[in-house]
């Protein structure tokens, strides 16, 4: 089975068991698992979740390769996205001590899977991205409720960019909440599992590494709309600001437009909102071309050669964009 549960000692194990495709979310799973919580959620042999993906990753997020091969010949595409949200909904008010292992990779589903539990433990294998943008989406599973309330504009930054980070800055920002060795792994998980104890190791968080340092010009840049941070990176012209500018002209542009607007509705708004407002916004984006060309080229071909259409934001008018976000907030009833 690609996604496997078990019981040991008051503690509901889930494994995400798809190794091969690094612990990708599909349809199937994503329903096995709201349905598990829910029996775990009212049972009193359970106390407490633990979830993990089998071998060395985590989850590299949701399966959108089979949305794509899918040929929009079913709805899958709809059904999955709702599946997929009403699940990060479920876990945020799971009321039960939920833990995550964030090994190796966590991306995109894989994130929205664990976010919104009590504890994500990440280790020197972790790496930790948004990377929907590179694709033709844009940061969903909750990530605009996430990302619009980082500190110094930095959520914005890793939607956009959809850049890498390891555990010195999940830690650094909240995102993950606790470090452990790898080598630890194992006592990690029976300490969680017996006894409800978390295991830590010491981690000194890097102030000096790339990122942080360069947060106060992240947070300059990164105010305001797709056109004015692109203006701003350019008035910069050092070595950061160039590196971003170069991985943001390989991005979607129509991605990078709605992250902006999304990003910046988010704000102060519940993740309830958010979620439904991201599940209309798949309803379009995951029907342009732009998504099946980008996840076949990523994910399928593997040939990293994507074609947007439109090729630039310059192409894009901004009333359209704001047309996106008129509609029945009530669509996804969570």
């Amino acid at each position: 089975m690609d996604i496997l549960f078990e019981i040991i000692n008051d503690t509901g194990i889930i494994t995400l068991n798809r190794p091969k495709a690094l612990n990708a979310l599909n349809l199937e799973m994503a329903e096995l698992f709201a349905t598990k919580l829910n029996q775990w959620k009212n049972s009193n042999k359970i106390k407490r979740i633990l979830l993990q993906g089998e071998g060395k990753h985590f989850c590299a997020g949701g399966d959108v390769k089979s949305l794509v091969l899918s040929k929009n010949k079913n709805q899958i595409k709809k059904k999955f996205f709702k599946e997929e949200y009403k699940l990060n909904y479920l876990i945020s008010k799971f009321p039960k001590d939920y833990l995550s292992i964030w090994n190796g990779v966590v991306m995109g589903g894989g994130v929205g899977l664990s976010f919104y539990g009590n504890y994500r433990l990440v280790n020197e294998s972790s790496k930790f991205a948004m990377p929907e943008t590179i694709i033709g989406f844009f940061p969903d599973v909750g990530a605009s409720y996430f990302l619009s309330n980082l500190p110094k504009n930095f959520g914005k930054y890793l939607g956009l960019t959809g850049d890498f980070i390891t555990a010195n800055e999940m830690l650094y920002f909240n995102i993950a909440t606790h470090y452990f060795d790898l080598k630890n792994l194992d006592s990690v998980k029976e300490n969680f599992i017996n006894y409800g104890k978390i295991e830590t190791n010491r981690f000194e968080i890097n102030k000096n590494s790339q990122l942080i340092q360069n947060l106060n010009l992240i947070d300059e840049c990164f105010e305001g709309d797709i056109f004015s941070i692109i203006n701003k990176l350019k008035d910069c012209k050092n070595e950061f600001s160039n590196k971003i500018l170069s991985i943001l002209n390989t991005r979607c542009p129509m991605s990078l437009m709605v992250t902006c607007e999304l990003l910046h509705r988010a704000k102060n708004k519940s993740l309830k909102e958010c979620l439904q407002t991201e599940f209309q916004l798949s309803q379009f984006i995951a029907y342009r071309d732009d998504f099946d060309n980008g996840v076949e080229a990523v994910l399928i071909t593997k040939k990293n050669d994507q074609k947007w259409i439109p090729s630039s934001i310059d192409f894009i008018n901004k009333e359209d964009i704001n047309k996106l976000f008129d509609f029945n907030m009530k669509e996804l009833d969570i």
